[in-house]
C-alpha cells in the first residue's frame, strides 16, 4: 500500500501544503524556503506510519489527509477537549468521504493505568535516564512519557492484564499503519545503539556506542556467509545427483550445437568472474574447452553441467547484485582508496598504497555515504517509503551531483519509494521534474 498525497492544513498555524507523490520513479523531492516545514512533514509521515502519536501532539496543525492507493484516507484532525486539553482524533474514511470506524483519540497514560516507576521493569529496552526521561536502547531515541505510551502502549497495556478497557490504537488503525512501511533517515546516522544496558550509576547517553559503519560492516558479512552457505547446499545437491541424472534413462537431457554450448560457457564464466569481483567466490582454476570440435556425448555433459552452473550462481544472483551496486556507488566517489567487500570483515577499505584503513578513520562524509547506501540496498524492506532529510549534509558537491541518480538505482534494485527533503540546488540537478515545492505563501 502506497502513499499517494498528503495534504495538511495550518502547519505551525500558516502553511497548507499537498504533497503529490512520484509514484513513476519512486523519488520524490522537497524543497522550499527555510522554515515552510520540510523536515516537519517528514516527521509527520514517521509519525503517522509509526503511531508516534506524542510526536504528532507536538506539531501544529488543524488537520492531516493521507491518501492511499487502496483507496482510503486517514484524517488526523486537532479537538479541543474539556479543560482546553487538545488531543487528536483519526478516522479511516472511504472515496466517498465516509467513515469506515468509530473516530479514536489516543488515550492518555492516566486512562490506561500506567504509572511512571512501572516503565522501567516492564519494557526492557528502556532505561529511565531523567524525571520524564527514558532512554531507549532499541534504536537511541530519548522519550518522554507521552512518548513511551505511544511506542509501547501496547505491550504495557497487555502487562496490565485488562485492567482497563482502552487500548493504545484500535485494530483498524494498527492493520493501516502495518502496511505502510517507513523509515525516516534523520541527519545524524552515523552512530549505533549503546553496546549494553545502560545502569542507575551510568548515563545512557555516555554508554559505549558502535559506529554504524561498523555495525553494517558485520550485518554484510554475517548475509555474505548465508549466501555462501546457502549456494554450497545448493551445489553440494546438484554434484551428488549429477551422475544419477546425467545416466537415467527416463530425463530427456537435450544434445544442443556446439556454438551454443561454447557461448553458454563463455557467459557463466563471466558471471561466476563478477562474483569473484564482488568478493563472493574465489578466483579458481578453470577447465578450458578444448579447441577442437566437440562429440555428442561431451555436448550432453556440458549442457547439463551448465545448467547446473546457472542453477548454482542463481542462488548468488540476489546479494551480488546489491553489492555490486553498493561498491560501484561508493568507490565511484572515494579518492586514493577503494572500498571491497570482505568474507569475514564485510567490507574493508584500503588506500592505493595497499594500506588497510580503520573504518572509523574516514571521513564524516565517507561514512555518510556507506552507511545510507548500505542501509538503502541491504536493510530495508521492499516497499519502504524512505524518507531523508538534507542529504547534502558531509557530503561534497560533486556527490551531490551523483546523489539522484544514484537513489534512482537503488529504488530499481532495492523496491524502495524515496521522500527527500533538501535545500540544495546540487541535489535537485537538473530533476525538477521530480520536485514539490512547499510555498511560504508570499
Amino acid at each position: 500500500m502506497d502513499l499517494y498525497e498528503l495534504e495538511i492544513k495550518d502547519l505551525f498555524g500558516e502553511f497548507t501544503h499537498v504533497i503529490e507523490f512520484n509514484t513513476i520513479d519512486g523519488l520524490t523531492l522537497l524543497h522550499g524556503a527555510n522554515g515552510v516545514g520540510k523536515t516537519t512533514v517528514l516527521k509527520i509521515i514517521d509519525a503517522l506510519a509509526n503511531r508516534k502519536f506524542a510526536l504528532l501532539r507536538t506539531i501544529h496543525f488543524s488537520e492531516l489527509r493521507a491518501n492511499f492507493s487502496s483507496g482510503q484516507t486517514l484524517q488526523v484532525e486537532r479537538k479541543k477537549e474539556a479543560g482546553e486539553r487538545e488531543n487528536l482524533t483519526f478516522a479511516l474514511l472511504e472515496e466517498n468521504g465516509r467513515s469506515l470506524h468509530p473516530k479514536w483519540s489516543p488515550p492518555s497514560a492516566s486512562e490506561l493505568g500506567i504509572h511512571r516507576d512501572m516503565v522501567e521493569d516492564i519494557i526492557q529496552e528502556l532505561s529511565q535516564s531523567g524525571p520524564d526521561e527514558w532512554f531507549d536502547m532499541a534504536n537511541g531515541d530519548r522519550l518522554d512519557f507521552h512518548a513511551v505510551i505511544d511506542r509501547y502502549g501496547d505491550r504495557l497495556n497487555q502487562y496490565m492484564r485488562g485492567s482497563t478497557k482502552h487500548t493504545p490504537s484500535p485494530a483498524w488503525l494498527r492493520n493501516l499503519t502495518d502496511e505502510f512501511h517507513v523509515y525516516f533517515i534523520r541527519t545524524e546516522r552515523l552512530t549505533g545503539g549503546p553496546t549494553e544496558r545502560p545502569t542507575r550509576f551510568r548515563n545512557p547517553r555516555e554508554s559505549a556506542r558502535i559506529p554504524t559503519v561498523r555495525t553494517f560492516a558485520k550485518d554484510l558479512s554475517m548475509r555474505v556467509q548465508q549466501g555462501l552457505a546457502d549456494y554450497s547446499n545448493y551445489s553440494q545437491k546438484l554434484d551428488s545427483t549429477f551422475p544419477a541424472r546425467l545416466l537415467d534413462p527416463d530425463i530427456h537431457i537435450e544434445t544442443p550445437d556446439e556454438a551454443s554450448i561454447r557461448r553458454r560457457y563463455d557467459e557463466e564464466g563471466d558471471r561466476r568472474i563478477r562474483y569473484v569481483k564482488s568478493g563472493l567466490l574465489d578466483r579458481d582454476a578453470e577447465l578450458q574447452l578444448p579447441e577442437r570440435e566437440l562429440d555428442e556425448g561431451e555436448l550432453r555433459v556440458l549442457n547439463l553441467y551448465l545448467a547446473d552452473v546457472r542453477d548454482k550462481l542463481s542462488q548468488l544472483d540476489k546479494i551480488s547484485e546489491k553489492i555490486e551496486l553498493f561498491l560501484e556507488v561508493i568507490n565511484a566517489k572515494f579518492r586514493r582508496k577503494r572500498l571491497f567487500v570482505d568474507r569475514e570483515q564485510g567490507f574493508r577499505v584500503v588506500s592505493t598504497q595497499g594500506h588497510l584503513l580503520n573504518l572509523e578513520s574516514l571521513s564524516s562524509g565517507e561514512q555518510q555515504e556507506i552507511v545510507l547506501t548500505y542501509g538503502l540496498l541491504f536493510r530495508e524492506q521492499v516497499g519502504t517509503l524512505v524518507l531523508i532529510d538534507e542529504p547534502e549534509l558531509s557530503l561534497h558537491v560533486s556527490w551531490q551531483n551523483d546523489f539522484i541518480p544514484d537513489l534512482l538505482k537503488i529504488a530499481e534494485l532495492a523496491r524502495l519509494k524515496f521522500l527527500v527533503a533538501t535545500h540544495s540546488p546540487s541535489i535537485i540537478n537538473d530533476r525538477w521534474d521530480l520536485t514539490v515545492e512547499l510555498s511560504d505563501g508570499e
